[in-house]
């Protein structure tokens, strides 16, 4: 047994480490994902005005602030109750605002965090002794997906027209969140009961002109296909089966048309989606299409025991057919992407947030009781000496809580978004490989759950900006401090990488007493939990081989790709994850010491 520690796990957003045990096969026999990082925004909201929270949550994280301020002001309407009576612009305000965050987020991870793992030199070893096919396909990962300041054998790398070109566009979208938002990151104008900033129609041109901008980009690198027929025949498609078959049709007349050739490129329709459609998949590429290779993602990140697993959605974006108000425990079907409970075998049940809790049984917090995020704690262990990350999966090695829905561990993420709300492609290719014997989640579907979901929301967001928002609507209801005295507030909602919930209640004076968020994150690398299940990342890496194309070339212990797939393939923001800290015993919980 061989022990394989990726510290820290680069490309992500705080830091993590994953920790591994591996056998002479090269396979994942056991794993502990620990967060490393801790903070202070539960400590920093105590006995603070609730309307600040709005504000001051969205230093969690510099690439979901969107999201936090979101949560926190749904947590705020109902908190002040005012829920059922927040204008219908200013519930669309929202919603374009998180899309545009939401495609912002999507775009870093797809090229600039996961995508350079694509470009590294074991693909090479693979690819290129299977001849000039192998060859072509090394070529174009190299020159789509290299990062900046790369090297092969102490050579320079050109940076991957396609990561380059994203990075431009991410500048584009952060441009216009701040048009609506007011600044990007930690835009200002949510709050609770409303919005702060009433859009004007100017505003709404130059969101456009940003919209038809990145589009633009989608068309030449992202999609070749046009983007109506990939919407009309994968979201909107009329089954699972049919999305799936547009996709196989689309994609073999790519292969026929290149046949012999050796030809990918986008020039001839290779678009980044569709090479990766097409290349990542073992199912896809090589049993499907009949490719001579395929990277085999699919085989890798899934899940081998499915009643120790389901997929977690709380939904996002308000209906604006719904008129004003919205329900804060989002019943299903009252968002446009819907609450819901995915078992393991893709069945789908209602959602009822009574159900969640958190553990610290494996975590540098003090006490073992699972309980809800409305009455949760966040109390160090007292002792520094208990910190540490190499004790083995017994004891507590991670700074983040477990949270479980019904005592399960939860995948949250686009993946869990588009299975709950049954989209047609995700849940036809989660369908297609439960029944051929994959696990339905691997590295694979998530990613092209990103992919997909990223194309949905661009589709929605162009209705929201030019159709529903009227900028001569209202968008605020009165709040004032009075109207949160000894109170509770739930924000069910649902970042870029996945369910976002914030839960805070108030004494009688209106100040804060508890503020508890519960990120996605915590959900996908949550540490075991008191009953010993492990979290959803540790189960997907046990299992893994750990080297390119399934060990093809042998185990390489150095050069773990398939550890570095699968923990990016959830997007990690360890920054959210985890937030509390205060060993010294001298701080009040009002107090936030820097040293």
């Amino acid at each position: 047994m061989v022990k394989v520690t990726v510290d820290p796990l680069t490309r992500i957003e705080g830091h993590l480490r994953l920790s591994t045990e591996v056998n002479s096969e090269g396979i994942v026999t056991d794993a502990q994902s620990s967060a490393l990082l801790f903070r202070g925004f539960e400590r920093i909201l105590q006995n603070q005005d609730p309307r600040d929270a709005a504000l001051l949550t969205q230093r969690i994280c510099g690439v979901c602030p969107t999201s936090h301020s979101l949560a926190a002001a749904g947590a705020l309407d109902q908190l002040f109750g005012v829920a059922e009576s927040v204008p219908k612009d200013a519930l669309v305000a929202r919603n374009i605002n998180q899309a545009l965050n939401t495609i912002a987020s999507h775009a870093t991870h797809i090229y600039v965090l996961w995508g350079p793992d694509l470009a590294n030199p074991a693909y090479r070893d693979v690819l290129t002794p299977l001849g000039e096919t192998g060859s072509a396909l090394w070529k174009e990962l190299l020159g789509r997906f290299a990062p900046i300041s790369y090297k092969l054998d102490g050579v320079p790398v050109p940076v991957g027209s396609s990561y380059l070109a994203a990075i431009p566009e991410k500048k584009r979208l952060q441009e216009a969140i701040a048009v609506i938002g007011g600044k990007m990151p930690h835009q200002v104008t949510s709050y609770p009961g409303g919005y702060t900033y009433k859009p004007t129609i100017a505003d709404i041109g130059k969101l456009s002109s940003y919209y038809l901008q990145v589009m633009d980009f989608v068309s030449k690198y992202t999609l070749r296909v046009s983007f109506e027929d990939w919407i009309e025949n994968t979201y909107k498609a009329s089954s699972p089966q049919k999305a799936v078959s547009f996709v196989l049709e689309h994609l073999q007349g790519l292969v026929d048309k290149t046949a012999g050739s050796n030809n990918f490129t986008r020039e001839v329709g290779w678009g980044d989606a569709e090479f990766y459609a097409a290349f990542g998949s073992e199912l896809v590429g090589e049993t499907l299409l009949g490719l001579p290779a395929s990277l085999k993602h699919d085989r890798n990140g899934g899940y081998s025991d499915p009643s120790k697993i389901a997929f977690l959605a709380y939904g996002a974006f308000y209906k604006p057919e719904n008129g004003d108000g919205y329900d804060p425990n989002s019943p299903a079907g009252d968002r446009f992407q819907t609450s819901g409970i995915v078992t393991g075998n893709l069945e789908y049940q209602n959602f009822d947030a009574s159900k969640i809790t958190e553990s610290v049984a494996h975590s540098f917090y003090e006490g073992s009781g699972d309980l809800h995020p409305s009455k949760g704690e966040t109390n160090p262990v007292g002792d520094p000496a208990e910190i540490r990350y190499d004790r083995g999966p017994d004891s507590r090695y991670t700074w983040s809580k477990a949270p479980r829905y019904d005592g399960i561990p939860c995948e949250v993420g686009p993946l869990a978004r588009l299975l709950a709300m049954k989209e047609p492609l995700v849940t036809g290719l989660a369908l297609a490989f439960a029944e051929n014997g994959y696990s339905a989640a691997n590295t694979y579907t998530r990613m092209m759950a990103r992919i997909q979901e990223t194309a949905i929301i661009a589709n929605e967001l162009l209705k929201w900006v030019t159709v529903d928002y009227d900028p001569n609507g209202k968008i605020a209801v009165h709040t004032d401090l009075s109207m949160a005295k000894d109170s509770q507030g739930m924000g069910l909602w649902e970042a870029p990488r996945g369910a976002l919930g914030h839960w805070v209640s108030t004494d009688s004076n209106s100040k804060v007493i508890s503020y508890q968020p519960v990120v996605p994150s915590t959900w996908n690398f949550s540490p075991r939990d008191s009953s010993g299940t492990p979290g959803p990342v540790e189960q997907a890496l046990i299992g893994t081989k750990i080297s390119a194309v399934e060990n093809a070339l042998g185990v390489d212990y150095a050069n773990p790709v398939n550890i570095l797939h699968v923990g990016r393939s959830y997007d990690p923001c360890i920054a959210c994850a985890v937030h509390t800290i205060d060993l010294t015993g001298k701080n009040t919980p009002a107090t936030l010491k820097l040293v």
